[in-house]
């Protein structure tokens, strides 16, 4: 028996169905985490923001148009969700930022590696972390998430030439932070 559509899935859970909206969860899980870890590089706050966004998820299943890719529009609502942490965040401007659990996890990847590998990798991290959020949000979506130009448009609600355009310019700026610092 082939495993059901995300459309037939997001029907189901709609109607009620608890069991349809675990297989969501289990199903997006994974990306979703990813979107959020990438854009707050914070393993707490990401864990909230996506568990925050499954209960959006939940609560709007209703206005879910099946015409579209549901993938989108959940990731569509991981990222606003991501967006409004940031806003709070820059409007109580915090003095300091804890160590993250990304880092932390960098660190452990790369723990065979020598030293110099896990200075690269934190730097290519850091200057990642400096793009205008704008450029960030698409480079995010693409190399973390690997949606598709469509799907960018979609989740941001922008042209495809301007998601093209944007990721453009992330990867030539990001090139150019990286020449700097003779990393590549």
């Amino acid at each position: 028996m082939p495993a059901a559509g995300d459309n037939e899935l997001a029907a189901s859970a709609s109607k009620g169905n608890e069991r349809a909206f675990r297989e969501i969860i289990s199903r997006f899980r994974p990306r979703i985490l990813s979107i959020c870890l990438k854009m707050l590089k914070n393993s707490t706050e990401a864990t909230e923001a996506a568990q925050d966004t499954f209960v959006k998820i939940y609560f709007h299943l209703k206005d879910y148009d099946p015409e579209k890719s549901f993938s989108s529009w959940a990731a569509s609502i991981a990222m606003n969700e991501c967006r409004d942490r940031l806003r709070k965040r820059k409007r109580y401007s915090q003095t300091f930022r804890e160590l993250s659990d990304i880092d932390v996890d960098t660190r452990q990847t790369y723990a065979d590696e020598d030293y110099e590998s896990q200075k690269r990798v934190k730097r290519v991290e850091d200057a990642i972390e400096k793009l205008p959020e704008k450029l960030k949000e698409v480079l995010v979506l693409k190399a973390y998430g690997d949606y598709s130009y469509e799907e960018i448009a979609g989740i941001l609600k922008i042209k495809i030439g301007t998601v093209m355009s944007r990721l453009f310019r992330a990867r030539e700026k990001l090139t150019e932070m990286l020449e700097k610092e003779n990393l590549i």
